[in-house]
């Protein structure tokens, strides 16, 4: 798997598409974008093909469709699961959030600040490469302390690649952790639903 070092920035132009499989390279400003859309192309039909599915649970790690799995640090399991599992990456979400074992996994963070009040959007062009990597090669472990982040981005996420509703997206994650978590805080959800509305959707507006 190659390093990731997405560059957040750029956005989509009004009455842009609504889904990954229509976007075209360098829509995010990413370094290497062309492979990097390809590949959430890849995911995106692969997603669309596959679905979620009735939940399955490793320890504390939740299954949302195949090749994302999600889970919290209040009960992470060990590495020998992560990997039974075919999971290659983890991806932290929240600031001070520790790695698993980044001697067996590609390990990255998107750090925020409280997640009462602070901005997820920005980190999503980075971290939704580290996904979609994640995905390509086997599989991404999204965990953080409160569950509220990871929950925010897998449910961006799979708006953004398969172009659900924010309702539908949520429906999907929430059933695959047992509805550990029944619904995300006010300020999260507030972000994801505007976002949905913008014109730049699936992308960012520039001075984001």
């Amino acid at each position: 798997m190659e390093g990731w070092n997405g560059i957040p920035g750029g956005g989509l132009p009004a009455g842009a598409a609504t889904s990954m499989t229509q976007l075209q390279p360098g829509v995010w400003g990413w370094a290497g974008a062309e492979k990097v859309n390809a590949a959430l192309s890849a995911v995106s039909r692969d997603l669309g093909r596959k679905g979620g599915g009735a939940a399955k649970k490793v320890l504390a790690c939740y299954k949302v469709v195949d090749g994302i799995w999600l889970g919290s640090t209040a009960q992470l399991p060990d590495a020998a699961e992560l990997e039974k599992e075919g999971i290659v990456a983890t991806l932290a979400v929240g600031e001070g959030v520790k790695a698993i074992d980044t001697g067996k996994f590609m390990h990255s963070a998107a750090a925020f600040g409280d997640e009462e009040s602070a901005s997820i959007l920005p980190c999503f062009p980075k971290a939704f490469k580290q996904i979609a990597a994640g995905v390509e090669d086997g599989g991404v472990f999204i965990y953080c302390a409160s569950r509220q982040g990871s929950c925010a981005l897998a449910t961006g996420f799979l708006m953004a690649t398969l172009g659900l509703s924010f309702e539908d997206a949520w429906a999907k994650v929430r059933e695959a952790t047992g509805g550990q978590v029944d619904e995300l805080n006010r300020n999260l959800k507030r972000q994801l639903t505007t976002w949905a509305k913008w014109p730049e959707f699936p992308g960012l507006p520039e001075w984001m």
